[in-house]
């Protein structure tokens, strides 16, 4: 699960809750403001669980936009004195939360906001922007949503992508043309007179672009045309003026500001009589504990013994017992009794007092297998040797599978006693809510399959790798080379966006097709360079350039870098990172190595099985939509699946009332769009930008779909209701997916609709790959064979076989794949033998 960054918008925010509630002073210091600010900002973090938080100011004094433009937000008022105390006792206050503050001369909030929007977008976070500014509606993207204050100081809306064009008929990306064209009386910016909403929206409709507009000015008839053409250059510089900057030189680490024990802030709002807000903040009570003692209650009676005590209460031992070790304290709940060992975790890993070898011990003493929490982590401290009846940690994460951690320290106290209470709070919850098989047949076995694969590895090619390297290195010479040669330029640093723009557009006087960065460059992102590819040569060079860099640096130097002596890397699988039931995988991501693209899927040569052996590679064949026939029982696609069909290519058949032998590969593209889009609720909006069409024919599209199968139609509205009524989605298996979103209004309800609809068809997904993981890892232990399942990727196993057992692994894990689950449709798994995964596709 992708973290959550808050990015807030100070001064925004401020001046809205000063203006919104009545002046309140404490002790002769104003606060309303300081109220209002929290307020918002409090009800942001719980509702979105954001993971971390930083708060952009302006700087006082002049911005480059003022530079440009003298009158730039002329006419505003002076900043009330009686707000302008409250900015430091705000600031003081993010301080004592640990919450990240930050300004930069010369630049505005909104350019901040901006510019850690796009680095968080481009590290894989979700950002959310909270602000009270129409201008940061430019910056929303898939992963970036901004929180727009609207009335007062307690109505946020959600703005997606698709919400911005529903309410503003716009795209993000065209409201810098629309503030162009319409100008902004709050910032003084004049934009081309006469033009108010409604007209700059219809000239977007038609033109697409404020650029596009003035090219066609000469068509535009009436006194509209001549206020366009009279102010061509206003246009020009207006749009400038409201175009937000997203590379500011501001030096923030966000990851240096999370969301962690805010509580420790409450002495400060004490101090200026804060008390709602001060209540508020207990509940975010650090999830770290800083003692080392162990904290019982009076009727449990504890005992402290030393490595000889903590064996022989092991040894003595024989009824149900729990477990827990932090770097400080080995504790043991035996008969009602705690027994707590003291550990120096700084000994060597011999007999003697560090969590290795408590838990080693109570691996090899105790008579029946504890109750543990993280029982992965209980493996590695035993060496594998450990066995556990019950893990707490992923109990937890069935029956909540929203929360943002899975620490002991979040449910219950920091030991063995509180594993013991949470574990009998859990083995009733899992049966009230019909979660026990698939926490006991699923969840639970596969924590130790999970173990075994991250010790195994996956064996890297170090030949392959450094031939990958310098192959590379030589096309990245190559590219540099001949961009430099075709745009018959002097030599500069392509990996440079200022020394690019120059080239580009001052050296060689190309029409820009981005936006001017606060240095005045214009932008050279892969989308601004795209545009210039029929303009220029070299262009292209460029393109491939960074492609072959990006892949040089974010897979091959790593993968060096992260091989162990056998050459094998070692990923962590996460069993508790997703909503849906999904495993992630991170430290290296071995699920997000690139795609079967020709210069991508070349990495994946580098993947290898070891010297007489050979991988064996599994793929789900278009398992979502199966699950989707079956929990739907519509009947045409049903039929399809049965039948071996080409379900998008009959899909396209139905929707365009056409013989299946006439359906073009257009035909084919776009049913395979609805197709997928349906599973992952895809909006009219969002399926017309996947594909290049109209917002109407997207509508369409999607209406005959529903047409020609209505199965689905009603299933949909049937899970809709279902998560109204109950609260949560429910997979095949039983998992929850629960549904809070349904009680929010707007768009967030709307994503609340769309989970309810798409997680019982991916969590039924991720429950049967995990079913077959089980399986498969079961079989070849009780088979005694020498092959290993060593990686899971979505709907993908690989197993790592013995060339003499290579045809056995193959039919077993076939086998185990396709009877993971029974299904009104077949469930096919594709099996592939190769040396290397590449050579398995």
């Amino acid at each position: 699960m992708a973290n959550k960054v808050l990015i807030v918008d100070g001064n925004s925010l401020i001046f809205r809750a000063y203006h919104a509630l009545p002046l309140m002073d404490y002790k002769g210091a104003y606060t309303n403001a300081v109220q209002g600010f929290f307020s918002m900002l409090l009800k942001a973090i719980e509702t979105y669980q954001i993971d971390y938080c930083v708060t952009c100011f302006d700087e006082k004094g002049p911005t480059f936009r003022h530079e440009q433009y003298e009158d730039y937000k002329a006419g505003r008022s002076p900043t009330p004195k009686e707000l302008e105390g409250q900015f430091p006792i705000i600031k003081e206050l993010l301080e004592a939360m640990g919450l990240g503050a930050v300004s930069l001369a010369g630049f505005e909030a909104d350019d901040l906001l901006g510019t850690l929007a796009k680095r968080c977008s481009k590290e894989g976070m979700d950002a959310l922007l909270l602000t009270g500014d129409k201008d940061t509606l430019q910056l929303v993207r898939d992963n970036v949503t901004v929180l727009y204050t609207k009335r007062g100081i307690s109505d946020l809306g959600y703005m997606t992508p698709e919400a911005v064009k529903e309410e503003y008929g716009i795209t993000p990306q065209q409201v810098p043309d629309w503030k162009g064209m319409m100008g902004d009386s709050s910032d003084n910016i004049p934009g081309i007179p006469g033009v108010g909403n409604k007209t700059a929206v219809k000239l977007l409709s038609e033109y697409g672009s404020m650029e596009k507009a003035l090219e066609n000015a000469d068509k535009i008839k009436g006194k509209l045309g001549e206020r366009i053409r009279a102010n061509k250059e206003q246009a020009v510089f207006s749009k400038e003026l409201a175009t937000i900057v997203t590379d500011a030189p501001v030096e923030v680490n966000v990851l240096d500001y999370p969301v962690k024990n805010l509580a420790q802030a409450v002495p400060a709002f004490m101090q200026y009589g804060l008390r709602t807000l001060s209540r508020r903040l207990k509940n975010f009570e650090s999830s770290v504990q800083e003692s080392e003692t162990v904290e019982t209650p009076d009727n449990i009676p504890a005992q402290t013994v030393d490595f000889e005590g903590w064996k022989k209460a092991l040894k003595e031992f024989s009824g149900a017992c729990a477990l827990h070790f932090t770097p400080t304290m080995a504790t043991a709940l035996m008969d009602g009794k705690l027994v707590s060992l003291p550990l120096q975790s700084d000994l060597p890993l011999l007999e003697g007092n560090t969590q290795e070898s408590a838990a080693t011990q109570a691996a090899s003493l105790l008579q029946n297998p504890p109750i543990v929490h993280d029982g992965k982590r209980y493996l590695y401290l035993t060496q594998g040797k450990g066995q556990f009846s019950f893990d707490t940690m992923i109990a937890a994460y069935l029956l909540s599978p929203q929360e943002k951690n899975y620490l002991l320290s979040s449910f219950e106290e920091d030991s063995a006693l509180g594993v013991m209470r949470l574990y009998e709070k859990q083995k009733t919850q899992l049966l009230e809510e019909e979660l026990d098989k698939l926490y006991r047949k699923v969840e639970l076995p596969l924590v130790s399959a999970l173990y075994r694969m991250e010790e195994i590895g996956f064996q890297v090619d170090e030949d392959v790798l450094m031939r990958l390297g310098n192959q590379y290195t030589k096309e990245i010479d190559r590219l540099r080379e001949t961009a430099i040669e075709k745009l018959g330029v002097e030599p500069f640093n392509l990996n440079s966006p200022q020394q690019l723009s120059k080239a580009l557009f001052e050296d060689l006087k190309l029409p820009p097709k981005g936006r001017r960065s606060a240095s005045g460059s214009y932008s050279t992102d892969a989308e601004a360079l795209e545009g210039l590819t029929g303009f220029q040569p070299g262009i292209e060079e460029i393109l491939a350039y960074r492609q072959v860099s990006k892949l040089q640096s974010t897979y091959i130097e790593p993968l060096m870098r992260n091989r162990d002596a056998f050459s094998r890397v070692h990923t962590t699988f996460n069993q508790t990172g997703t909503a849906t039931g999904r495993i992630s995988s991170n430290d290296p991501n071995l699920q997000n190595i690139p795609p079967r693209t020709p210069l991508g899927r070349e990495v994946r040569r580098a993947f290898i099985a070891k010297d007489g052996h050979v991988l064996v590679d599994g793929d789900y064949s278009q398992i979502e939509l199966r699950v989707l026939a079956h929990m739907s029982g519509d009947e045409e696609m049903t039929r399809a699946f049965q039948k071996g069909e080409d379900i998008h290519r009959r899909a396209a058949a139905l929707v365009n009332s056409v013989p299946i032998e006439e359906v073009t590969p257009e035909m084919r593209a776009a049913a395979k769009a609805v197709n997928f889009g349906i599973v992952y609720g895809i909006s009219d909006f969002g399926l017309a930008r996947n594909l290049g069409i109209g917002f109407y024919e997207a509508s369409e599209l999607i209406k005959n779909y529903f047409e020609k199968y209505p199965g689905i139609k009603a299933y949909m509205d049937e899970a809709k209701k279902f998560g109204y009524e109950n609260g949560y989605a429910r997979t095949l298996f039983g998992r929850r997916r629960y549904l809070p979103e349904l009680k929010k209004g707007g768009n967030i309800r709307q994503f609340g609709e769309r989970a309810a609809m798409n997680a019982p068809i991916q969590g039924t997904a991720a429950d049967i790959i995990k079913i077959a993981m089980v399986r498969v890892d079961e079989a070849l232990r009780q088979n005694k064979m020498k092959t290993r399942l060593i990686l899971q990727v979505h709907d993908e196993l690989i197993l790592e076989a013995p060339v003499d057992e290579m045809e056995q692994a193959k039919k077993l894990l076939q086998e185990s794949m396709e009877s993971a689950a029974r299904l009104s449709v077949p469930l096919i798994s594709q099996v592939s033998i190769g040396k290397s995964w590449y050579e398995c596709k």
